[in-house]
């Protein structure tokens, strides 16, 4: 079954520099034709936090986690936090959670980061059942839960979305989850990821067409190409040698890059990780160049399958207005009548 006719819509990653500014960013987003916010979290702002203020202060904004750790809480604080942002918005509120790094979770949270696709399938097992009400006892590999049973209940059901990078999670995500939250890769790699994400859905008897495909584009507005690679180098080249992402690459075409960065990292020469995210990764991290560039990369990511694209400039937050200004309304026009999952794949090569 496929879902009826609809708009790509667009969304931002906030907050854009503090918290503070967070509820007028997304006003202003929202006066720009802007219908989402993606929140995503690592060592800065509490996402919950930020996305209780937003509901309060920019109401009738979808509102969802680009993604939270699911390892950094445990599923009762997780589905607390889902409880409240239901309600908060009206039921508009979407619970994204990923594996995120080791170093996020093991190094700085000191939360174990073993088996990794068991603790995920466990989480959202674990986290169905406490915000269908149900009380829950479990007991699994990685999971154990005793007498629990969420405090009230949510407007409607909360969809779950899985951040997922690698074969096995996008399967998983096709197989349990409502939507995938894809993050820095290319919108030529789409057929093969999103073909991932229907074989799951297949493989458990789901219609790969009720799955939400989201999009974290991360946006560097520039006339000047090489400098916008510097920066996307300096931002996001750490996170080509965490194991995911490094994975992921070496999967979808960039596998002698993968491979030099990953045994620089193993040597501790920073020098030589940066040095083999080249050009061609930079452009598969993130969308670089001038407006017009820039848009074209966008409407090919929802041409590709993307039904959300999340734009997250990244430039000084003086700057930043100037981004999402730029690009409101880049996707009018693109009414598209499948889901993105079903889009994609239908034009993978043989």
């Amino acid at each position: 079954m496929e879902r009826a006719t609809k708009n790509v819509r667009l969304g931002l990653t906030l907050p854009i520099g503090g918290a503070q500014d967070a509820v007028a960013q997304a006003r202003a987003a929202q006066a720009c034709g802007y219908e989402e916010i993606w929140l995503a979290e690592v060592g800065g702002g509490d996402a919950y936090a930020i996305a209780g203020a937003l509901a309060v202060g920019a109401p009738g904004m979808r509102i969802g986690t680009a993604v939270v750790p699911a390892q950094t809480r445990t599923p009762m604080v997780h589905a607390m936090a889902a409880l409240s942002l239901s309600q908060l918005t009206g039921g508009n509120f979407i619970l994204g959670i990923g594996l995120s790094s080791p170093n996020i979770v093991r190094d700085w949270g000191g939360q174990p980061y073993d088996q990794p696709l068991t603790r995920l399938r466990e989480h959202i097992e674990v986290l169905r059942k406490m915000l269908a009400g149900e009380r829950v006892d479990f007991e699994g590999k990685t999971l154990r839960v005793k007498r629990f049973r969420l405090g009230g209940s949510p407007i409607g059901e909360v969809p779950l979305y899985l951040g997922a990078l690698n074969e096995h999670s996008l399967r998983l995500t096709g197989e349990l989850c409502d939507g995938v939250i894809l993050n820095m890769v290319p919108e030529s790699s789409l057929p093969q990821i999103l073909g991932a994400v229907r074989a799951g859905a297949e493989a458990a008897g789901r219609d790969p067409g009720q799955i939400e495909v989201i999009a974290r584009l991360h946006v560097v507005l520039t006339d000047d190409a090489a400098m916008g690679r510097g920066l996307v180098r300096n931002v996001f080249g750490a996170y080509a040698a965490t194991p995911g992402y490094n994975r992921c690459f070496e999967w979808i075409g960039f596998a002698e890059q993968a491979q030099q960065i990953r045994a620089c990292f193993a040597k501790g020469d920073r020098n030589g990780v940066a040095a083999a995210v080249t050009d061609d990764l930079c452009d598969a991290m993130a969308v670089i160049g001038d407006a017009e560039t820039v848009r074209k990369r966008v409407r090919a990511y929802a041409e590709q399958g993307i039904d959300v694209c999340v734009i997250n400039p990244i430039a000084d937050p003086t700057s930043a207005k100037r981004v999402v200004e730029t690009f409101a309304g880049c996707l009018n026009g693109l009414d598209l009548r499948q889901s993105g999952v079903v889009r994609a794949t239908a034009t993978r090569p043989s």
